[in-house]
């Protein structure tokens, strides 16, 4: 595995591996950016090509282009040496004395259902024709490996047995069910969760299968479920993971939107037509985590449901987290009545013409509104119920004109009256998505902890590189003599764990400094100024108390502290 590793870093570059999913621009010998992993508007996201790794001074999320795949993707380490050694053209060689790794087997396992369900599709003639009728090109059931799972209780059960894989590991994975009933002197039984159903694998970022959707086929009753998805496993978080993605990602970043479908069949014959860039959601409303996974994609959505007005208003709070994320969302219209699915079946030029002409939500939902008929005062209540609370959640001061504007000019009322219904309107976007992973450190430093950091990490870069410009020695001498010998080695002992890091911050903000000299002088003047400040507190805390206990001895001593203190102070600023 190590020299799979090795392989990787060599061929790839991590700037161009990050510059794929982040716009870099060019600072000193390294390359900046905004941060995806929190919100931020100055770039604090670096990437440092001479050390391989990246590091945010926002967040302190940092690393290689191992972690930063796994991080961005949302995958383990496995999924992102696929992902990293599929761009490289490296084959993965597995060293076995690295042992196995958590959920190898249930990742096999799900490989081996996979390839079943593929091979029971090609036995069933009526399913194939199924599939033909719904103009399911065999090309697009062979990329996303569409399969079927047989009527019977346990085929699935026995194959993946006589593989070598055990019940529990089978039930861990949801493929199978224990039975609440039992069969006396046989014990448990144990039954395949997907029975007579078309089979759509669900895949990671890595584009390993992880779960399954299972479409229902053939006669049944009204009481059973249209669709079965698997349940949440080890490997399967619905709330994480979009149908398609894995195939979607690169064309989401290459055209810079994405299409949010509902259906599997949908997303399926939305690729087949052409636009690679659609995903679908995995049985749930749209949650933060999908929403985060497209933002690191593309900033611009466009949602292709069948959409009415009343599943409008439904979508209303998913659109307000979409918008919170900062995407820009359209809305596609299509035909009343028809899917996607249907719509391509019927004549993939008009799902593309309504790809093309998407409108913004907004305008969408004017539309919709003036569609229903609505005049007057109705129409104006109508507009206050549903589309200032979707202005309001834009945020941004000049397209909210924009709306208000427009609304001023259908509604016949004056811009005025609408800003102040938008000003005293109030929506609720807790919860909202912040791309940020649940182990971000925001910590909130002191300001003499942040120029201590900054001061070591000079000492920890100008040790570990060539500079002859300035010795590391006086450095560390000039520290020792402002903290004290014993509290210097103190706050170096915490902050070794970190030298990478301070020293990768040092190199961003110093490396090719014209007034190196001066930079530190600037930072131990601020030091000391700092450390005279925290004396004066300490000082007037015990002024404070001298005065409530009435020690007049006390008393004239703490004042004449302040009294020094507040003039080494001045004079620290005068020079």
């Amino acid at each position: 595995m190590s020299s799979t590793v090795e392989q990787i870093k060599a061929r790839l570059s991590i700037a161009d591996v990050i510059g794929s999913y982040l716009k870099l621009e060019k600072a000193g010998a390294n390359w900046r950016a905004r941060c995806p992993f929190h919100n931020e508007k100055p770039p604090s996201f670096f990437v440092s090509p001479g050390r391989e790794s990246y590091h945010c001074f926002g967040c302190n999320k940092g690393g290689d282009i191992f972690t930063f795949v796994q991080e961005v993707e949302g995958v383990d380490f496995l999924g992102a040496l696929k992902v990293l050694a599929e761009r490289a053209g490296v084959e993965i060689i597995h060293d076995h004395r690295d042992g196995p790794r958590p959920n190898d087997r249930l990742f096999l396992l799900m490989e081996v259902a996979t390839k079943f369900y593929e091979a029971e599709l090609t036995k069933n003639q009526p399913v194939i024709d199924y599939l033909v009728n719904r103009k399911v090109e065999s090309g697009t059931v062979k990329n996303f490996r569409l399969g079927f799972a047989p009527a019977g209780w346990r085929f699935l059960h026995d194959h993946l047995f006589s593989k070598g894989f055990t019940v529990s590991e089978m039930i861990e994975a949801g493929m199978v069910i224990r039975s609440e009933r039992t069969t006396g002197a046989k014990g448990e039984v144990f039954y395949d969760r997907f029975r007579s159903r078309i089979m759509f694998p669900l895949a990671d970022s890595a584009g390993r299968v992880v779960g399954f959707s299972g479409r229902i086929f053939g006669e049944v009753d009204a009481s059973t479920a249209k669709y079965v998805n698997s349940p949440q496993t080890a490997l399967f978080d619905k709330s994480r993971l979009l149908f398609g993605y894995d195939k979607a990602k690169v064309e989401m970043r290459r055209r810079d939107f994405a299409i949010l479908v509902e259906g599997q069949v949908d997303l399926i014959m939305s690729h087949q037509a052409g636009m690679a860039n659609t995903v679908a959601g995995s049985g749930t409303a749209l949650t933060v985590e999908q929403i985060t996974m497209l933002g690191r994609m593309t900033k611009n959505l466009i949602m292709a449901y069948d959409y009415d007005l009343a599943g409008l208003k439904a979508s209303r709070r998913a659109i307000e987290l979409i918008q919170t994320a900062g995407l820009n969302v359209k809305i596609a219209k299509l035909p009343t009545g028809q899917d996607p699915a249907d719509v391509i079946k019927n004549d993939p030029q008009v799902w593309l013409s309504a790809i093309k002409e998407a409108k913004h939500h907004i305008d969408f939902l004017i539309d919709a509104l003036q569609a229903e008929g609505k005049i007057g005062l109705e129409l104006s209540r109508s507009v206050n119920d549903i589309v200032l609370p979707a202005i309001k959640a834009l945020g941004k001061k000049m397209e909210q004109a924009h709306f208000v504007a427009k609304l001023s000019l259908l509604l016949g009322i004056g811009e005025e009256s609408i800003w102040s219904d938008l000003s005293a309107l109030k929506i609720d976007v807790s919860g909202g998505p912040i791309i940020q992973p649940a182990n971000s450190t925001l910590v909130k430093k002191t300001r003499q902890s942040v120029i201590l950091d900054r001061i070591f990490g000079l000492i920890f870069w100008l040790e570990e590189t060539s500079q002859k410009s300035l010795e590391p020695a006086s450095l560390v001498e000039r520290l020792k003599e402002a903290l004290g010998g014993d509290t210097y080695e103190i706050e170096r002992q915490a902050r070794e764990v970190q030298s990478g890091q301070l020293a990768m911050e040092a190199e961003f903000f110093f490396q090719g400094s014209s007034r190196l000299v001066g930079d530190i002088d600037d930072l131990f003047s601020n030091l000391m100024a700092d450390d005279l400040k925290e004396q004066l507190r300490e000082a007037m805390s015990a002024l404070k108390r001298a005065e409530l206990s009435g020690d007049q001895a006390e008393l004239d001593k703490w004042l004449k502290r302040c009294q020094a203190i507040t003039r080494d102070l001045n004079n620290k600023k005068s020079e």
